[in-house]
């Protein structure tokens, strides 16, 4: 009986088969915040331009409706991002940002989503450096409340747990396609898939991940990052990771309605 309810609940938060994706944008930074700068390259100005390719891409889908956090180089809270997501109660939430490192041999493409594993401390070191923007923010307890799962009652606390557990396998769900698109191109940046708790992706309650793009800090990293068509190209194997893991998704919402 107890694995009967939590498959009815497990299906009827998984997205709808055939109905179109409602996905978030989020270009990392913005407006004050250049985030990683490494000579000419700000990691504020390359993630808003990939985004506005991805978001051309998406928008020419009629399987998908996206919503940017910001389409220009503006200043936006990390709670605010969130804060946009969930009022537009979407199913989806892509976070894009670029690295850099001391270690200029440091490279390749990161897909961050959060689970209940321990980060490992390179993952939580750059976690903590994203999140720094909202440790004295006021209106974080306002935006983010927190789940108080020890004032709700016994069912409640499980359907929350039932919720957060199905929104991290569909996080890793996401972020294996993302890997497995990277990994059927010879050419592209070596891709891993990692987890740490970036506030993004810990505070929003739909599927999300946090994709680094390359390292700006990597000579050839960010000589081919700087180039339009490599940009096209990011863009481009997104957007096809995201049709792949829309497809899984309705696949696995028709099997539960059958």
């Amino acid at each position: 009986m107890k694995q009967s309810i939590t498959a009815l609940m497990l299906s009827a938060w998984a997205s709808p088969a055939l109905a179109a994706f409602h996905i978030v944008l989020d270009p990392g930074h913005g407006g004050n915040d250049k985030g990683a700068v490494y000579n000419s390259i700000r990691e504020a100005d390359l993630v808003l331009t990939v985004a506005q390719k991805l978001q051309t891409l998406l928008g020419k889908d009629n399987e998908f409706v996206v919503t940017m956090t910001r389409e220009k180089d503006r200043s936006i809270s990390l709670p605010e991002r969130v804060k946009m997501a969930e009022e537009a109660n979407a199913d989806l939430y892509v976070s894009l940002h670029a690295n850099a490192a001391l270690d200029q041999r440091a490279k390749g493409v990161e897909f961050f989503f959060q689970n209940n594993m321990p980060a490992d401390e390179d993952a939580l070191y750059l976690a903590n450096q994203e999140n720094q923007a909202v440790q004295n923010a006021r209106d974080i307890h306002a935006i983010s409340g927190g789940d108080e799962l020890s004032k709700k009652g016994d069912i409640a606390a499980i359907v929350e747990d039932l919720k957060r557990q199905n929104r991290m396998f569909s996080s890793l769900r996401l972020t294996k396609a993302l890997t497995t698109i990277w990994g059927n191109d010879e050419n592209a940046m070596q891709a891993t898939i990692k987890q740490a708790p970036f506030y993004v992706i810990s505070k929003t309650s739909m599927p999300a991940v946090l994709i680094e793009i390359g390292f700006i800090s990597n000579p050839r990293e960010a000589k081919r990052l700087q180039q339009k068509d490599y940009q096209k190209d990011l863009a481009q194997k997104i957007y096809n990771a995201l049709v792949s893991y829309k497809e899984k998704m309705d696949n696995s919402s028709a099997k539960n309605l059958n």
